[in-house]
């Protein structure tokens, strides 16, 4: 008995890391934008695109696959322009199910 429950914990194991590797835990973006608004703020013309939160998301992590390649822009520059797009907004308490304008970049 107890050599049958170790060989099923080895295999539920082992499939739970090859499940992580190929699949991921971390759902994928289906659909990465719903639109994109421009906004004129002075002189400058900054972009930025609503997106749904999903489960498992950050600023961050929404941020750095709206761009293809690395992100042209510090953590802090990035916190700052959500914040700013979002008025009463934290980056750090953004909410699963909600809508909210993300920065882009060029």
């Amino acid at each position: 008995m107890k050599k049958l429950f170790i060989t099923l914990l080895t295999i539920i194991t082992i499939y739970s890391i090859y499940y992580d590797l190929n699949m991921g835990t971390l759902p994928q973006m289906t659909e990465a934008a719903n639109y994109i608004t421009e906004q004129h703020t002075g002189e400058s013309k900054s972009k930025s695109e609503l997106i749904e939160v999903q489960p498992g998301y950050t600023v961050l992590t929404i941020v750095e696959e709206l761009h293809i390649g690395p992100v042209k822009a510090s953590i802090q520059q990035i916190v700052s322009d959500f914040e700013q797009l979002n008025p009463g907004a934290s980056a750090s308490n953004i909410q699963v199910g909600k809508s909210y304008l993300f920065p882009l970049y060029q």
